[in-house]
C-alpha cells in the first residue's frame, strides 16, 4: 500500500489519538474522516480504549445538562452508544492497536515531567516511535491530545515524539495538503444527516478545538463564517 502522509513525505505520519480527542463526537469524526483520506494513520491502545469508554457518561450527560435527573437506563444507553462509536473507530482502521506501552522498561523512558495518570499516553508514544524507526527513518510520531500541559511537550519533542493539540494537528495538515483536508471536511459534512451538520458548524467545531489557520483558510474559501465569529461581530 502507498502512503502519502503529507507530515512525513516518504514515511508514514502515526497519529496516536488520546481519549479527550476521540470523545467530542465531531471532533473525531473530523480526524477520523481525514485518517481515511490517508493524511495519517490513526493509533490508540487499550488504556485509551478504557478511559474513552469510561468517560463517555460523564461528557455525554453533561453536554445534556442536569445529570441528577438522569435515569440508569439513559446511563445505559449511553455506555452501548459508547461502545458501538468505539467499534466504528476500530472498524475504520484496523492497524490502530499500540502494545508494550505497560511494559515497565518503556514505562521508564517516560520523561519525569509527564503527569503520572497520563504515563501510558507518552509510553504508547514511545511505543510507536520504536516501532517506527525500525522500519523509516522518515515516519513521523505525534501524541494528538487535549491534555498538553500533563505529556511534557518540549521533553517528549527531545525524545523524538511530537505532542500537539488536535487544533494544531489539522493545522498542520491543512498547511501541508489543504486540498485533500478540504475533502475531507466536505466528507464529514455529507456524511452526517441527522440531525444535519453544516460547513459552518463544523468551522465552529475547528474553532472550538483550535484550528484557527484551519477555519481562515477555509472560511475564506467556502465563503461562510463561523457562528461563533459571526456572533460576536453583532
Amino acid at each position: 500500500m502507498v502512503v502519502d502522509h503529507p507530515l512525513s513525505p516518504g514515511g508514514t505520519t502515526h497519529a496516536l489519538l488520546d481519549a479527550n480527542v476521540l470523545l467530542p463526537p465531531r471532533l473525531s469524526d473530523i480526524l477520523f474522516d481525514m485518517c481515511l483520506l490517508g493524511l495519517f494513520s490513526a493509533r490508540w491502545s487499550l488504556n485509551i480504549e478504557a478511559e474513552f469508554l469510561r468517560n463517555w457518561s460523564k461528557v455525554a450527560l453533561k453536554r445534556g445538562g442536569d445529570t441528577a435527573s438522569r435515569t440508569a437506563r439513559q446511563a445505559f444507553a449511553e455506555e452501548k452508544k459508547a461502545e458501538k462509536r468505539l467499534a466504528c473507530y476500530k472498524g475504520a482502521v484496523a492497524e490502530h492497536a499500540v502494545f508494550g506501552h505497560d511494559h515497565p522498561a518503556m514505562l521508564a523512558k517516560v520523561p519525569s515531567a509527564v503527569d503520572p495518570r497520563d504515563k501510558h499516553v507518552a509510553a504508547a508514544g514511545l511505543v510507536l516511535l520504536d516501532y517506527a524507526r525500525q522500519f523509516n527513518e522518515k515516519d513521523k510520531v505525534f501524541i494528538v491530545s487535549s491534555n498538553l500541559r500533563h505529556l511534557a511537550v518540549s521533553d517528549m519533542a527531545q525524545l523524538g515524539v511530537g505532542v500537539v493539540s488536535p487544533g494544531q494537528f489539522i493545522d498542520h495538515l491543512a498547511q501541508a495538503d489543504g486540498a485533500r483536508v478540504g475533502r475531507a471536511l466536505d466528507n464529514c459534512v455529507n456524511s452526517l444527516e441527522n440531525p444535519p451538520y453544516t460547513r459552518v458548524l463544523l468551522l465552529d467545531t475547528l474553532l472550538l478545538h483550535g484550528a484557527r489557520k484551519t477555519v481562515q483558510h477555509f472560511s475564506r474559501e467556502w465563503g461562510v463564517t463561523p457562528a461563533s465569529i459571526g456572533a460576536r461581530r453583532k
